[in-house]
């Protein structure tokens, strides 16, 4: 499946190819008519037939088939028996300046997914048929998932040197803790399973950072903003009567695609966050404009930005605090430490109430989730 979706992505990749070839053949045809010339006459890109994004017709021919493939729905069918034949196009391929120009331009191709450049990078190895997955490759790998209905786990924290002095935690290598993973769509309508959860002490509410400007089909079948989607989903679970006095942790994952893809695609494309400005800060978020200039990115602007929203919704349903965290999920150190955050504010709450009536401010979101 790896194999097989490597092979789509380097389709999606020489279909952008052939886009961005034409687009300057446009280009150069209404120059020359403008320029009142008829025919192109003149131009580097004219005079051999070739632009910086034209491969070799070995290379040409290959594209044209994996395309074909790719547009016919057959390329699980065929790949990885097929990757003996076609491995060798792969490095060749690599090492093309025209691919690598389509590559450099590979966040114009909305049908790329954000993980393919994890896989892209390492495709030489990927194709070849002694190609071992790794655990993390596996992870990231599209269509290999876990269940989407409920899974349960217990753990325990292995001691680390630096929690000594936080918080005057002592470590307990006896204690376990019960992780249960609940899928969104296993919620059923309304959310009806919940109030099977009543005895839970904790609940952390995942987040993808990139969904903002990504859409997927709710349950009666209408194209739905992702990002407000989950508001959704979290407006109705924080105020479950289940989890009326339950203590919350949002945990905004995929910061690392978010880094790459703000960059390209601006956060008020949901329209929740329109007045998302950390460069004229003419509104309430001043402190992430100024902060701009203190060498704050500005990926990390949008997380406050998207901490601060979900904060000020959770208190407006509740009049209750909600603690927020910066995960990556595929790095298992980020994960352990959005858990141990967890239990620290279980102790807080066991030890000290009046921590949960301090309201933290938006500045101090990102110094928490490191704590």
């Amino acid at each position: 499946m790896i194999q097989s979706n490597l092979y789509g992505y380097l389709a999606i990749l020489l279909q952008g190819r052939e886009q961005f070839e034409e687009e300057i053949f446009q280009e150069d045809r209404k120059r020359h008519i403008a320029e009142g010339s008829g025919s192109p006459a003149g131009g580097a890109s004219q005079i051999d037939g070739k632009t910086k994004y034209s491969i070799s017709p070995r290379l040409k021919a290959f594209s044209d088939w994996l395309v074909q493939v790719m547009v016919s729905g057959n390329l699980e069918v065929i790949f990885p028996a097929a990757t003996r034949d076609y491995a060798p196009f792969i490095g060749e391929l690599w090492n093309d300046a025209a691919f690598q120009a389509t590559y450099n331009r590979r966040h114009k191709l909305e049908m790329l997914p954000r993980i393919a450049t994890y896989f892209l990078e390492r495709a030489v190895e990927i194709s070849r048929t002694d190609y071992e997955p790794s655990d993390m490759d596996i992870l990231y790998a599209e269509g290999i998932s876990s269940s989407n209905g409920l899974s349960c786990m217990e753990f325990s924290f292995p001691p680390i040197e630096r929690e000594i002095a936080i918080d005057g935690y002592q470590h307990d290598p006896s204690a376990r803790y019960q992780l249960i993973r609940l899928h969104h769509s296993s919620l059923g309508e309304k959310c009806k399973w919940l109030e099977m959860f009543e005895d839970v002490d904790f609940v952390l509410f995942s987040v993808s950072l990139t969904d903002y400007d990504e859409f997927s089909l709710d349950s009666n079948g209408v194209l739905t903003n992702k990002m407000l989607a989950s508001k959704q989903l979290f407006e109705s679970i924080v105020t479950h009567p289940t989890f009326e006095k339950k203590n919350f942790l949002l945990l905004l994952n995929k910061d690392d695609l978010l880094e790459e893809k703000i960059e390209h695609v601006p956060l008020t494309r949901c329209e929740w966050f329109h007045d998302f400005n950390p460069v004229i800060g003419h509104n309430q978020y001043n402190n992430c404009s100024s902060s701009i200039n203190n060498h704050t990115t500005l990926s990390q602007s949008a997380f406050q930005y998207i901490a601060t929203k979900f904060k000020r919704l959770f208190n407006s349903l509740t009049d209750r605090k909600l603690y927020v965290s910066m995960v990556t999920g595929l790095e298992p150190d980020s994960v352990d430490e959005a858990l141990r955050y967890s239990r620290h504010i279980l102790k807080w709450n066991e030890t000290e109430n009046s921590l949960v009536n301090t309201e933290m401010s938006s500045t101090d979101i990102e110094a928490s989730s490191t704590s």
